[in-house]
């Protein structure tokens, strides 16, 4: 397993970037509409979260090209990739019809994930930049 080399200083920080700013929008757009009364305007926040994840969704397929030649090993990641993103949906889904059965405006608290996911990304984003 022969890693190709890293983008610079430059690259990663634009990636975690992006990434955190894709989160924060998905955050927002995922839990503010829990607290707006027209149902135009939660329609509007979910587009916006939708274009967070339009943004997230990409980001581990170029991980896995930046960080593994093509070949066998990137294949088997790439696999395991679409795998674990069909089987989160399908455990988010369940998660989220199991909430939303108590209460319906439940299902933003989801959001929250999004939060805890930004956290992990600039700690480990920082520790990487200590590291090199």
């Amino acid at each position: 397993m022969e890693a190709l080399p890293q983008p610079g200083p430059r690259g990663h920080m634009l990636e975690v970037a992006v990434l955190s700013l894709s989160l924060l929008v998905c955050f927002f757009g995922g839990f503010l509409p829990m607290f707006v009364p027209s149902l135009t305007l939660e329609i509007v926040l979910r587009v916006i979260c939708g274009f967070g994840v339009g943004l997230i969704q990409p980001l581990s397929a170029s991980l896995i090209v930046d960080c593994f030649k093509k070949g066998s090993e990137a294949d088997a990641l790439m696999g395991i990739r679409s795998t674990m993103v069909g089987l989160g949906a399908t455990i988010f889904s369940s998660a989220i019809t199991g909430m939303t059965s108590t209460w319906w405006k439940s299902l933003n608290f989801a959001a929250v994930l999004m939060i805890v996911c930004i956290i992990m990304i600039v700690a480990f984003s920082a520790f990487d930049k200590k590291r090199n």
